[in-house]
C-alpha cells in the first residue's frame, strides 16, 4: 500500500486536502500523520512515504516559506494541487470573551486570524501550536479560562458556550496544497485540460538584468506567469531563489524553449507540471 504523509493528527485542512486526493485515486493509501510541517518533509526525504500533502501557499499569508525553502533544497517535484477555502472559529467555553486568558492557535492561522487576534485582549497567551487540531485538542485538555482558533468544520455549533464564526482576515480565504514526489513524472497532455508548472531559478551569478532576463524567456513567448516569489539563498545577502509558477505544461513547445532557454544560462530546478487545481467547496 502506497504511503503518504500528511500534516496530522486527523481532520486538519492537511487531513483533508489529502483524503480529498485518496478519493480520486485508483490505488490504496495508507494515509500516515506527521507532527510537524518538518516531520513530513523529513519522513519524505528519509523515503518513509511516497507521497506527501502540505500547505504551499496561503491567499492572505503568502507562501509557507518551511516548505518553500525545502522544496528549494530538496528532491522533491509537485505531482497535484489542491484548493480548498478555509475558515476559522473562536470557540471557549467563557461566554464572555473579556474572560478569556489563553488562546491556542496554529503559527500559520494567527497570521490569517491576525485582526481578530489583535481586537482581544492584549495581555491574553499565545499558545502557537503545529496544527490547528492540536489547538483544538490543547483547548480540551485546559478548558478553564482558555479559547482555541480551530477550523468550523471540526465543531458543533452547541458543543461550546462561545463560538464566534468566520474570524478570518479574508472572506475567501483559500490555502492551496501540494502533493509532492519524489518522481518528476511527466503525464500524458491533455488539450481540454489547464496545466501549471513551477520552476526554480538560483541566482549564482548575479549581475545587473539577471530577473528581466529570465522573465524575458517568458514574455517573448506569450507565457503568462502566475506567481514569482523569492528566498534569500542563505549565503549571502542579495542572493536569491526566484520560485515562478506559470501557465501551460512544461512539454508545449514554447514552455520547453523557454525553459531550456534559462536552463542553458543559470542553475535551474523544474518542478514539475500538473492540473490546475480548482477551489473545492
Amino acid at each position: 500500500m502506497i504511503r503518504i504523509v500528511t500534516l496530522g493528527p486527523k481532520n486538519t485542512y492537511s487531513d483533508v486536502a489529502t483524503q480529498i486526493y485518496c478519493s480520486l485515486q485508483e490505488h490504496q493509501y495508507n494515509i500516515v500523520y506527521a507532527r510537524s510541517i518538518t516531520n513530513v518533509l523529513d519522513m519524505m526525504d528519509n523515503n518513509q512515504a511516497e507521497l506527501a500533502v502540505l500547505p504551499i501557499e496561503n491567499l492572505s499569508e503568502g507562501y509557507i516559506s518551511v516548505v518553500l525553502d525545502h522544496l528549494i533544497k530538496s528532491k522533491l517535484y509537485i505531482k497535484k494541487e489542491i484548493l480548498l477555502p478555509i475558515k476559522f472559529s473562536l470557540i471557549s467555553n467563557k461566554k464572555n470573551p473579556v474572560d478569556i486568558k489563553k488562546l491556542f492557535v496554529q503559527f500559520v492561522a494567527k497570521g490569517q486570524c491576525s485582526k481578530f487576534i489583535d481586537s482581544m485582549d492584549a495581555k491574553i497567551e499565545l499558545v502557537l501550536t503545529e496544527s490547528n487540531i492540536e489547538s483544538l485538542n490543547l483547548f480540551l485538555k485546559n478548558r478553564g479560562n482558555s479559547a482555541a482558533i480551530v477550523p468550523t468544520y471540526a465543531i458543533n455549533d452547541d458543543e461550546f458556550n462561545l463560538k464566534i464564526n468566520n474570524i478570518n482576515d479574508f472572506k475567501n480565504n483559500q490555502t492551496r496544497f501540494l502533493v509532492l514526489t519524489k518522481e518528476n513524472n511527466i503525464d500524458i497532455i491533455s488539450p481540454d485540460i489547464d496545466y501549471k508548472t513551477t520552476i526554480i531559478v538560483i541566482d549564482d551569478n548575479d549581475y545587473p538584468g539577471f530577473l528581466g532576463n529570465i522573465l524575458s524567456s517568458f514574455s517573448k513567448r506569450k507565457i503568462n506567469l502566475t506567481s514569482i516569489t523569492s528566498r534569500p539563498t542563505k549565503g549571502d545577502f542579495g542572493k536569491y531563489y526566484f520560485l515562478i509558477d506559470l501557465d501551460g505544461h512544461m512539454m508545449e513547445e514554447n514552455i520547453k524553449a523557454a525553459i531550456n532557454e534559462i536552463n542553458s544560462k543559470h542553475n535551474m530546478k523544474n518542478l514539475g507540471s500538473y492540473i490546475k487545481a480548482k477551489l473545492h467547496k
